[in-house]
């Protein structure tokens, strides 16, 4: 099962900016691992994501741009699609 990292910034952004950018990512229909930092976000600063499931990368950054749109604030993200090294 693919994961993908999600890394979503928004620009000239407050706290409540990226609250809403949490919220509207936890109604993602993809199943999700949330990763900010060591705890609660507390601080306007990029969010990190992780997706685990079989989805396509072209779903995750639609899902992504999708939520970003929402805060109505300008926005830049990357999603990389982990790729587990096998041991031989």
């Amino acid at each position: 099962m693919p994961t993908f990292i999600t890394r979503i910034e928004l620009q000239s952004a407050s706290l409540k900016d990226y609250q809403t950018l949490e919220a509207e990512m936890k109604k993602v229909p993809l199943k999700e691992i949330r990763k900010v930092g060591a705890g609660k976000l507390k601080t306007p600063s990029p969010v990190e994501f992780n997706f685990n499931g079989n989805f396509t990368l072209l779903q995750v950054t639609h899902e992504a741009g999708k939520a970003a749109r929402k805060t109505g604030r300008a926005y830049r993200f990357t999603v990389i699609r982990e790729r587990k090294l096998s041991m031989h």
